[in-house]
């Protein structure tokens, strides 16, 4: 186990969250239609479920990251430092890690979407959770969230590897992942809102927060396919199945231009590294670096 991984995966999951969060709060209301406006309600409250959220998302975090990272190394000798490589260790870090990530999705998401003290307490969110759904309720969007993160994770670490590449060498690694990690985001989040919407949606569907907005949303608990109608019948395409890209935006940008900033810090990536250096070493065996020269 590479415990310089793990630690700055948690070093990146703390740090991104305690700065990013009220922006991730904001984003989860839009998605699922709970939102209010901003600074309505005290400060603190966009900060409801932070610490919870910390606790459990931190441990998957650091298995999302030694994932891919160890999946890559694992890689390499089979596809090289290439597209395939990183589309399948995306793939692979996300199986692992989603049986971790629903349940802490469904809390922290119903956390963020409680408009009273009670909603907003975790004991009484996870009590309801339990009475009203059994087990299945902790893994509620499960493999919805399988349809959008493994896209989401394929298209996330290409666009990073490759905006790394292309970047100078000449900038300090945490800047490269900064600028890697922004880039990342904006595609994979404009490519997948759509699905992340819905399984938002479904996922908070039984809160009694969503249960006090009435009418069509009362519907959506029965699955999906009906989040899905509900969605189209209340807005065009564009603005139904892309509400809330702009907050989405907002904060996972940010969160990823900190979390990876730290991350690579902490832990560069070795097996870049490493190519970099035989690279180098074959060139000067060959004597096409003192050519170049």
């Amino acid at each position: 186990m590479d415990l310089q991984t793990l630690s700055a995966s948690c070093y990146a999951s703390v740090i991104s969250r305690l700065v990013c969060y009220p922006l991730d709060t904001i984003a989860i209301q839009h998605a699922s239609s709970t939102r209010r406006p901003i600074l309505s309600v005290p400060f603190r409250t966009y900060y409801r479920g932070l610490l919870p959220s910390t606790v459990l998302v931190t441990p998957a975090v650091a298995l999302y990251f030694t994932t891919y990272r160890q999946s890559k190394a694992l890689l390499i000798p089979h596809f090289g430092d290439s597209t395939t490589t990183y589309l399948l260790s995306g793939t692979i870090a996300e199986l692992a890690s989603s049986f971790v990530w629903t349940p802490l999705e469904v809390i922290k998401s119903r956390l963020q979407i409680s408009k009273t003290a009670n909603d907003g307490r975790l004991s009484e969110n996870l009590k309801q959770i339990w009475r009203n759904e059994g087990i299945k309720g902790f893994y509620r969007g499960y493999f919805m969230g399988l349809v959008v993160f493994i896209p989401y994770n394929g298209i996330w670490w290409t666009v990073y590897e490759h905006t790394k590449k292309a970047l100078p060498q000449t900038w300090a690694i945490s800047s490269q992942a900064a600028l890697g990690g922004c880039m990342a985001t904006i595609a994979s989040t404009c490519f997948c809102h759509p699905l992340d919407l819905v399984k938002t949606r479904y996922q908070v569907a039984t809160t009694s927060t969503v249960g006090r907005v009435g009418g069509e949303r009362l519907e959506d608990s029965r699955g999906v396919l009906k989040v899905v109608r509900n969605v189209w019948r209340e807005k065009s395409f564009g603005r139904g199945f892309y509400k809330g890209l702009g907050a989405r935006l907002m904060c996972s940008t940010p969160s990823s231009l900190i979390s990876m900033a730290v991350f690579e810090y902490f832990s560069p990536d070795k097996t870049a590294e490493r190519l970099v250096n035989e690279n180098r070493e074959k060139m000067l065996r060959d004597g096409s670096l003192e050519e170049r020269l």
